[in-house]
Formats: C-alpha cells, structure tokens, sequence
C-alpha cells in the first residue's frame, strides 16, 4: 500500500504534526520503528529537496536551517548508541529534539565505551525533551558538554545507568568561558543512579546567569561533600539562579564541606533556592549549600533521619 501527504492515512497523519511556525518538521526512526515503510513514504523529501525522515538523530539536525525554529520528532522504540564526542553533535541553532511515547517506549540513547564520549553542544536555543538517556560505561564525565550553547535546556528526560557499575558524573558539564552557558534549564528530568561515583545534576565552569533547576528527580548514590544539583567551580559563581521544586534523594552523612544541593565558595551568587526537598544521612552538621554562597533560601525541607518528616533547613529567619 502506498501512502502519500496528500490523501487518506497519509494525510491524517501529516496533518497531526503539530504546526511549526516558520520552521520544518523532520523524523528520525531506526530499522525497528514500527511502521517504517508507511512513515518514509509521508515523510520524504520535501520542495526544498531536504529528506524528512532520518535514521540518526544527527543527520536529521544536519538538514535543519538555524534559528528557523526545526523541530526534530524522535519515533518510539528508536535507539542510538554513541561511543565518542563527534557522533552526535547539538550545532544548529533553534532546533527541537522530541521523543514520542512514554515509559521505556520513549526514545533511548545509549552512551558507552569511553569517559569522554558526550554529547557536545555548540550552537544556541537547543531544545531537548522526552528522551531517555543511558549510561553503560564507568565514570562518563558528562551526558552533555556545553560550548557556545546559551538556552539549552533540557525537558522531561529521563537519566539513567544499566548496572551499578555504570554511570554519568554529571548531566552538565558547562565550559569555563563566562556567559556560554547563560540560560541553562533542566526541567521535569528525572536522574536515577545507584553509583557513588556519581557527582552533581551541573557542573558549572565559568561564570553564568539566568539558570534553571526546576521540578526535577535526583536520586544518586552516596558521595560525601558532593552537591546533587551543582557544583561550581572555584572561584566562579551563578547569578539569577532559580532552583525550586527539586526531590533529592541522596544518603550523604557528611555534608559539612560540600553540602546537599549547591556547593560554591564565592560570596556574590544571586538568586533564589526555594522549596527543595532532600533525603540525607548526615545528622550532625547538614547543610543545604554552602555557606555565606548570597543565594536566597526558602521553604526547603531536609532530614537526615529514615522515617522522620524534614524541618526547614536552612533555618528560618527571625
């Protein structure tokens, strides 16, 4: 059977692509989609001559013209595996990568065979959500290596290791260059990670502004003195942070150096920490991020103890 943009199924499934604005629409799906015949039939080369329906994220962002607002649909089941930092490459500007289906149905990458293989991000306003993300390697340094790449954000991904021995270090990993990263957002992800290798959601470098840590799920194994959701760099600091809404779930029984969410040791942070809540182990000294940081605090909640319902920490002022 054939199908085609224009009549019957084709039709009705080309026009239920939400509309793009000014931007194209492309498709990425591997050997196992379901359907694949039909989808390369509606989805084919375009006027322009460019090909719709890829089987690699890379080469469908390969095709997207800058800044014209691509979006890039990521069938359910696809899966990709990178072994290094050149295989798959965020480097255009504005796109949108989606990844259709829930539950293990949504689209996986798979990184593996080297700490350093990443996934660099070189270009501005790069959109990523609904993916899942694998670590099956020791000690991978990071999911995502930011360069030039202001506005990345990250939307409802899911973060993850194949065995105990497996793990991502960190999520993020920013360079050192000031206001390159400005604008990082990661939203609604979860990040489950049994490893205590394991160190921060952030690794900020340099210098950055107008970050984002919201209504995230961060459940990673015991290292002590190392921040769940960011870990700056010494001697630089974040500005207009807005971390809210987070569950931590991290055992630390000391957390007097290194602390529970953020670590820095600068002064002139800016910015608000408001309504985290966090599971630890340490009942002598916690301490949510460390001290004298000029970061607001509100309403967040921590125990140290198994069983007992968080107070507010740190405490309320008078």
């Amino acid at each position: 059977m054939s199908y085609n943009l224009n009549s019957g199924y084709g039709a009705r499934a080309a026009s239920s692509i939400p509309f793009a604005g000014c931007g194209k629409n492309f498709f990425v799906g591997d050997s196992s989609t379901a359907n694949l015949n039909m989808l390369q039939q509606i989805f084919g080369y375009d006027p322009d001559g460019d090909l719709r329906f890829h089987s690699t994220i890379d080469s469908a962002i390969n095709e997207c013209t800058a800044s014209a607002g691509d979006k890039i649909y990521v069938m359910p089941g696809h899966t990709e595996a990178l072994s290094d930092a050149v295989s798959l490459n965020l480097d255009i500007a504005g796109i949108s990568i989606i990844g259709l289906g829930s539950g293990n149905l949504r689209p996986t990458i798979t990184i593996d065979t080297a700490t350093d293989a990443t996934i660099p991000v070189t270009a501005v306003d790069i959109t990523i959500s609904n993916l899942i993300f694998t670590a099956n390697f020791a000690d991978i340094v990071s999911v995502f290596t930011l360069a030039a790449a202001q506005n990345f954000t990250l939307d409802n991904c899911f973060f993850k290791s194949t065995a105990s021995a497996m793990n991502f270090l960190y999520i993020v990993d920013t360079d050192a260059t000031t206001g390159r990263a400005n604008g990082l957002t990661i939203k609604n992800c979860k990040w489950i990670e049994p490893d205590i290798a394991t160190l921060s959601m952030v690794k900020l470098d340099g210098d950055m502004t107008n970050i984002t840590i919201h209504n995230n799920y961060v459940d990673i194994g015991v290292n002590n003195n190392k921040a769940a959701l960011m870990a700056i760099a010494t001697i630089k600091s974040v500005f207009s942070l807005q971390m809210t809404d987070n569950l931590v779930y991290r055992l630390n029984t000391d957390t007097a150096t290194g602390a529970i969410l953020l670590s820095t040791d600068q002064a002139d942070n800016s910015g608000i920490v408001a309504r985290n809540i966090v599971q630890h182990a340490d009942t002598f000294a916690e301490l949510l991020i460390t001290a004298s940081s000029g970061l607001g605090t509100f309403e967040n909640y921590a125990s140290g103890v198994a069983g007992a319902s968080g107070y507010i920490l740190p405490a309320v002022d008078s």
